[in-house]
């Protein structure tokens, strides 16, 4: 599902941000990526995203060679993954159902489909009775649960999580990483990227650590639930 091979990233002219990475995550697997402010991560979910390119080796997701990719593909590679942002990145001038629709509009599916598969996803994600809300109307949790949704309304092969849990109460991180690991169970490979080792303790799983912009360690914690 995803590889990097030999890959050194860096912002134009400044100093590597990664250094030799080299991954491999499998179909299936539900992985955290952790570190400390500054490590690389954030590196490492741009460069997934396609927003940018490594400077140096491969970046390869889904069959798709991200070093290679042609501007004009770059659309069709990200409708491949669903994407779960830190400030939920919701339009505020639509409602719920509005949200996570649109995700399927972009892409031409056809009205009939969006009627069928929006109003499944959220009650997947416990928010059948707030469809016709908009962003401000509902807590931090649920607008979460929101781009959980838009996430999953393409169906992926994968999800990737950028800090998911960062700008939520506590109680409700739990809740948003409890679903991600049943839609993981369900079959979708999910890459959280995370500094709230409190959350990674608990759930456990296999934890790659980059620090100063290498990999530090790759092992699998046992759960503590």
């Amino acid at each position: 599902m995803i590889e990097f091979k030999n890959v050194d990233f860096a912002y134009e002219s400044d100093s590597l941000v990664l250094e030799n990475i080299n991954l491999k995550i499998n179909d299936g697997e539900f992985v955290f990526i952790v570190g400390s402010s500054g490590a690389g991560k954030s590196s490492i979910f741009k460069l997934l995203r396609r927003e940018e390119v490594a400077t140096k080796g491969e970046v390869i997701v889904g069959g798709y060679n991200l070093s290679r990719l042609s501007n004009k593909d770059i659309p069709t590679y990200r409708r491949t993954l669903g994407v779960v942002f830190q400030d939920f990145r919701l339009i505020k001038s639509m409602t719920v159902y509005e949200n996570v629709a649109f995700a399927l509009r972009v892409t031409n599916v056809s009205s009939r489909d969006i009627r069928r598969r929006v109003p499944y996803i959220l009650g997947l994600v416990g928010l059948g009775p707030k469809a016709k809300k908009y962003p401000d109307q509902i807590s931090g949790g649920e607008q979460q649960r929101v781009s959980l949704a838009r996430a999953l309304v393409n169906n992926p092969a994968l999800i990737i999580a950028d800090e998911p849990t960062g700008n939520i109460d506590p109680a409700l991180a739990f809740d948003i990483m409890h679903l991600l690991f049943e839609i993981n169970r369900a079959g979708t490979t999910v890459l959280v990227v995370t500094h709230d080792m409190k959350l990674v303790d608990k759930f456990g799983g296999r934890v790659i650590t980059i620090e100063n912009g290498k990999v530090e360690s790759d092992v699998v914690k046992e759960s503590k639930l």
